[in-house]
């Protein structure tokens, strides 16, 4: 009889308990990260009334590969688009809650007696959120479109890309290389080196690869290349002193800059689930009950410290980056939490011996908890929030608000200054020579060589390698030099005489630049006579510099990686913006909110309409007055600008003068809506039950009608009377009585634009406005007849000037 293997037995046990428990936490609605938890230590040695797996050491191999495979699937979702999406806000939010929760892990594990290391470690583990979790539990609630939600997933973006340095971080440390600054520094800029030049060569050559092959390729080529590139750039990266969850992370941020990461991602879900849940169970069966017994006091600490820690600093982070109380409060309550990857630190704390055995099953634990409570957190996040602004005295409140007005008015300034061009460029080019060389010494004189062992003479193979690194480089020199030939360097040496020593001065520094970076490429390849080094400079410097062959190619790189960079980000964009979650994106992003008058009237006596005047400062829009359940002056107060609207509200004899009794319906976006509210409630205007906003899908489907409206979509087509005018100069507010809620230009949606953004043709406008008028707006849209020279003229020169 033919002898089963133990690991297939262990396999089919470990997958149906899994199966099992994790039915019962869909049932429970809990997160199936528990259930596989749960499912390991079921099948673990703590429970003896079950079946134990027996081979634990493979079992210890798949769950290495289901690590792998995680962090694979990790870098496909690495994207362009999403780095150049969260922005500032989720950058500050994440740097400041990781560095301070790193800081209260040394402090919690030093008061409790651990070693610096281990102490380390879990500063570590308490900095990383739960991506699984979170989203989850906003799918569950349904407030995936919220505002927040969106601060909330730009962090975890950020936070999944630093957990990745952070890693190396603590292998260096953990292993005993030496906690030097110097060594982390160095490890850290090398890993940012290699992720700099894969990201680089990944826009660059793959994309154009899968385009010419794309023909041949179907699913199962594309899934077994894709293991390959992942396994093989796990097994470089370890063959070049890094681990192997950076070389997976890099091969998925490879295929990430590609129109087919989709693709890959759908193909790839089946076994990064699979392998995912092996990692998850393997991390219960560690979970050692007596452990974390003995260990009770520790698990009740660090969940407290997790939950008010994380929720402290992402608020803290959140409001330093100019977001306001509401989004901040919220997204900070989301985020306290720990999973999966603060799993993964502790399984390499173990590995190393830089953590004790019992650290592992008390993480683990303080992982569930955290989970669990984590629905929680989120579902009461607007009461904790409310409670929070009732405590709060008005000048806290009054200063926050100035902050987030602020913040948005300095992300809407775009200015243009000569100099600042110039100077941005310069230093980006001249950056570009330095790194090309550092990268050139690191992959071609240092890496490759010991590649290519025994192929071909040591000595050969480096000089030749340090050719080509100077020829790289020397096509990042013509670049440079390149800028002494722009128009912004003939301005400003002919705009004004002190400008010219600036200039020179800059020049200078760029032929130093290109000498030194062609000295450091020599002398990493072993050149020790300074006399020759420094001649070989001059001559690389001189005649690279001002090669028109080597500025040619340049070029053509940089054409190739923006079309190809541009190509991936418009093809997510408009997956994104198509995705059922955002079929309704715009209406998920506006509130209406209805406020009574009369109070306000009584309270502020003869400053009739203040409350409307406070309205509009908080930039929303008012859309209708309600006097004794009909609509007054509808059609006037829809085509009406702010200016005019506030005049005539302000008059007491006039129709639209607002009255005791009178009913208020503003439109604006959750932050305005918000920071409206919660003025009202601090001088007393309303009370905390009438302090609701409604989303405008949800106001216009089920609210009551205080205004016929809808809100649609008006695509700007080629040769449309629209194109090429801006919002104010089409005047849709007072020609057809709908107000511009929402601009997209190159998939790029954004809120509540300018009026003085351009539209052009393709570009789509959402509005708001009479259901009537929208058929009569989107027939004036029609395309009308020009010559194709004149819409090729207009194309090729009008700039975007929308923002």
């Amino acid at each position: 009889m033919q002898n089963l293997p133990q690991l297939i037995t262990d396999l089919a046990l470990i997958l149906a308990v899994a199966a099992v428990v994790t039915i019962a936490c869909r049932r429970f609605r809990l997160p199936l990260v528990v259930g596989y938890v749960l499912a390991g230590f079921l099948v673990g040695p703590a429970i003896v009334w079950v079946p134990t797996v027996v081979d634990t050491a493979s079992i210890t191999t798949w769950s290495d590969i289901g690590v792998i495979f995680l962090m694979f699937g990790l870098g496909l979702e690495f994207s362009v688009l999403k780095l150049t999406t969260v922005g500032r806000p989720a950058i500050v939010t994440a740097a400041t809650e990781m560095s301070l929760m790193i800081a209260l892990g040394l402090i919690v594990g030093t008061l409790l007696g651990w070693p610096f290391v281990m102490s380390l470690f879990l500063g570590g583990m308490l900095a990383i959120s739960s991506s699984s979790i979170i989203v989850k539990t906003f799918t569950d609630l349904g407030i995936k479109g919220q505002g927040f939600a969106e601060l909330v997933f730009g962090v975890l973006v950020i936070e999944d890309i630093a957990a990745v340095f952070l890693l190396a971080v603590l292998s260096t440390v953990g292993a005993g290389a030496g906690a030097a600054p110097a060594d982390v520094a160095l490890k850290i800029g090398r890993m940012a080196l290699y992720l700099i030049i894969w990201f680089a060569l990944s826009v660059i050559v793959v994309p154009s690869a899968l385009k010419r092959i794309r023909d041949t390729v179907n699913d199962e080529i594309l899934l077994v290349a894709s293991i390959a590139l992942c396994f093989g750039m796990a097994a470089l990266a370890v063959g070049i002193g890094f681990s192997s969850a950076l070389g997976a992370f890099m091969a998925g941020s490879i295929l990430a800059g590609t129109v087919q990461a989709p693709r890959i991602a759908a193909l790839f879900k089946p076994l990064k689930d699979l392998f995912g849940a092996v990692f998850f169970v393997s991390v219960g069966m560690l979970v050692a009950p007596l452990a974390v017994l003995d260990n009770l006091g520790a698990v009740v600490l660090l969940a407290v410290v997790t939950v008010a820690g994380r929720s402290l600093f992402c608020c803290l982070g959140a409001l330093l980056s100019g977001q306001s109380l509401r989004t901040a409060v919220k997204a900070g309550l989301s985020l306290a939490q720990i999973g999966e990857f603060s799993f993964i630190i502790a399984a390499l704390g173990l590995s190393l011996g830089a953590t004790a055995d019992f650290l592992y099953p008390v993480i683990v634990t303080v992982s569930v908890v955290t989970s669990l409570a984590s629905p929680l957190l989120v579902r009461n996040s607007e009461r904790i929030y409310r409670l929070l602004v009732r405590a709060l005295p008005a000048r806290a409140l009054a200063f926050l608000e100035r902050r987030a007005e602020a913040a948005e008015e300095d992300a809407d300034d775009e200015g243009e200054n000569l100099w600042r061009d110039y100077l941005k460029r310069w230093f980006f080019k001249a950056g570009l020579v330095v790194l090309s060389a550092v990268a050139s010494v690191e992959v071609l004189v240092r890496m490759v060589p010991r590649l290519l062992h025994g192929i071909a003479p040591a000595p050969l193979l480096t000089v030749g390698m340090a050719v080509l690194g100077i020829l790289v480089t020397g096509i990042f020199m013509a670049n440079l030099f390149y800028t002494w030939r722009k128009n912004e360097f003939g301005a400003l040496w002919m705009r004004r005489r002190r400008n010219r020593p600036a200039l020179v001065a800059l020049s200078t520094a760029g032929i130093a630049v290109s000498f030194g970076s062609v000295l450091f490429i020599a002398y990493a390849a072993g050149a020790d006579n300074l006399a020759w080094m420094a001649l070989l400079g001059i001559a690389c410097t001189l005649v690279l510099g001002r090669s028109r062959t080597l500025h040619s190619l340049f070029l053509k790189l940089e054409t190739s990686f923006t079309g190809n960079l541009k190509e991936s980000v418009l093809a997510e964009r408009r997956a994104s913006l198509s995705h059922e979650d955002h079929a309704n994106w715009v209406e998920k992003h506006l509130y209406a909110v209805e406020v009574e008058a009369s109070r306000t009237l009584r309270l502020l006596g003869s400053e009739r309409s203040a409350d409307v005047m406070f309205g509009i400062a908080h930039n929303l829009d008012l859309m209708a007055i309600v006097r004794d359940g009909r609509r007054v002056g509808e059609d006037e107060v829809a085509r009406l600008s702010k200016e005019e609207l506030t005049r005539r509200i302000n008059d007491p004899e006039d129709p639209l003068g607002v009255r005791e009794g009178d009913v208020l319906a503003f439109l604006g976006t959750e932050a305005e809506v918000d920071a409206y509210l919660q003025s009202m409630l601090k001088d007393g205007s309303l009370e905390e039950d009438e302090a609701e906003s409604t989303m405008l899908d949800t106001y216009l489907a089920h609210g009551p009608a205080r205004f016929d409206a809808a809100c649609f979509a008006l695509d700007v087509e080629a040769g449309s009377p629209f194109a090429g005018k801006t919002i104010a100069a089409n005047d849709f507010k007072g020609t057809f009585g709908s107000l511009v809620v929402a601009h997209e230009h190159e998939a790029l949606l954004r809120m509540k634009p300018s009026r003085n953004t351009r539209l052009f043709a393709g570009d789509r406008v959402w509005l708001v406005g009479d259901p009537a008028r929208a058929a009569e707006l989107i027939g004036q849209a029609a395309i009308l007849p020009q010559p194709p020279s004149a819409r090729q003229e207009e194309e090729d020169d009008v700039p975007f000037a929308g923002r």
